[in-house]
């Protein structure tokens, strides 16, 4: 695909993007969305800039404190995780094969701490694989000290253009 970020994306696996994680994130959701697939986004951006700024024809949620919708905005409180798995599962199970880009992880790390994030993340994982679909999640790296780095690395993907988990096959020639 032109050397697109969705390159060797498999369905039933969740990616986590940190080399310039949030552009490559949005453009590989895109490239899902392009081939007809069914998307969701989770994000701690309000849904209006989201949609400005990528693009985007699919429902957006907002991780905001403001459980008031306004003009038709969704919104997901961060200290309720099970809530947000409960969206995300629910999303997957009524489409099989979906893309749901999680936009916010460093937000919820710092309402809910580590831990429950770590462990919402993996059961969430687990639906993800059920369904065949895909979970993209940007982060920066900066923002996590590296065993938290190693606990993630541990539990998604990593894009292979990114490299860190990957070889190519010109590594070996």
């Amino acid at each position: 695909m032109n050397g697109e970020p969705k390159q060797g994306l498999r369905g039933g696996s969740s990616y986590l993007f940190t080399d310039k994680g949030v552009e490559r994130a949005y453009a590989a959701f895109k490239s899902l969305m392009a081939e007809g697939k069914r998307g969701l986004v989770i994000s701690r951006n309000h849904p209006s800039r989201v949609q400005q700024s990528y693009g985007l024809d699919c429902p957006v949620m907002w991780i905001a404190k403001s459980t008031k919708p306004v003009g038709g905005v969704i919104t997901l409180e961060p200290t309720r995780l099970m809530k947000i798995h409960g969206t995300i599962a629910d999303f997957i199970k009524a489409n099989p094969g979906s893309a749901v880009l999680l936009d916010g992880i460093e937000y919820l790390v710092t309402e809910n701490g580590f831990g429950p994030v770590m462990k919402t993340i993996q059961l969430t994982n687990e639906e993800v694989a059920m369904s065949g679909s895909f979970l993209l999640v940007p982060i920066d790296p900066r923002t996590m000290d590296s065993q938290q780095m190693g606990y993630l690395e541990r539990e998604f993907t990593l894009p292979s253009d990114q490299g860190r988990l990957y070889s190519t096959p010109d590594d070996h020639a």
